[in-house]
């Protein structure tokens, strides 16, 4: 989605602002963000913070740093026809892998568990609490300058929808879901 020029998630768009604006990598930013995401989750939660979710965080941040600063370092895409093909086809690898991997018992991005800890606390459906930590890392990344465009408000706009359609789908076609909310994450 970096990749296709059209506009990028928005957690995504706040990491690259912040690379620009103070330095760092775009990776790190994922890590430091992430941290900070991890602390305001437990006050939502009223617990202890959920520190495994330090390990995807430094997954994804080497990976994101790896994948832009050496595989497609390359890359131009200039034909708008295969931007936004590139574009449409990372949101929709992004909401589905999101719902798979929150059906699995694998240690929840902090961005992700904001949007749980919203479910949890609120009981309102995931469609609805990630569009909210969507609409927040876009204000953020907005404020803060980040390549912000078309697509991200897209994003904002469709990715907890996907998210709450793939999410019905994984449970209609029976794959358990393995985190645990106590009020209704399947509306």
């Amino acid at each position: 989605m970096i990749k296709s020029n059209v506009g990028i998630a928005p957690w995504d768009a706040l990491n690259v602002a912040l690379s620009k604006r103070i330095g760092l990598t775009i990776g790190s930013w994922v890590f430091i963000i992430g941290t900070i995401l991890i602390l305001i989750n437990s006050l939502i939660k009223r617990s202890i913070p959920n520190v495994a979710g330090v390990i995807p965080i430094l997954i994804i941040g080497a990976f994101v740093d790896l994948l832009n600063l050496k595989i497609l370092s390359f890359m131009e895409i200039d034909i708008l026809f295969f931007r936004w093909s590139l574009f449409f086809g990372g949101l929709c690898i992004l909401a589905s892998g999101i719902a798979i991997y929150l059906r699995a018992s694998f240690p929840t991005v902090p961005n992700d568990e904001l949007m749980l800890a919203l479910t949890e606390r609120t009981g309102w459906g995931i469609n609805i609490t990630k569009t909210i930590g969507e609409a927040i890392a876009f204000l953020l990344a907005i404020v803060w300058k980040g390549p912000v465009g078309i697509g991200t408000f897209i994003v904002v706009l469709c990715l907890g929808l996907l998210v709450g359609f793939f999410d019905q789908f994984l449970h209609k076609v029976g794959m358990p879901r393995y985190f645990i909310v106590r009020r209704n994450v399947d509306e």
